[in-house]
């Protein structure tokens, strides 16, 4: 096989590569997209008996905005498992018993 054969192999091998990680990474994005809007209408349709005009604003949400009110909930479920760890550690110092 002549040289300029393998070269061009190699770049063509390089390049595909390229494309098909450039590919994979952005199809793994949206994939990851898709699934954080899924996740937030499910939890609207559990905690808020699947209102429609919840569900209309949920689509109407940028990714970043969604990802903002995802970690918010996150945040406010650390803070309460906090808090009742908190009322659990008092109880027993005062040695209530329920």
């Amino acid at each position: 096989m002549k040289t300029s054969t393998k070269i061009g192999l190699g770049v063509l091998t390089i390049a595909g590569t390229y494309a098909t990680i450039n590919c994979s990474e952005k199809i793994l994005g949206k994939f990851e997209r898709e699934v954080t809007r899924y996740k937030t209408k499910k939890v609207v349709k559990e905690k808020f008996n699947g209102n429609e005009k919840l569900l209309n604003i949920v689509d109407d949400l940028s990714d970043n905005e969604l990802n903002s009110l995802n970690q918010i909930v996150k945040n406010i479920k650390i803070s309460r498992e906090k808090i009742n760890d908190m009322g659990k550690k008092i109880k027993d110092s005062a040695g209530i018993r329920l």
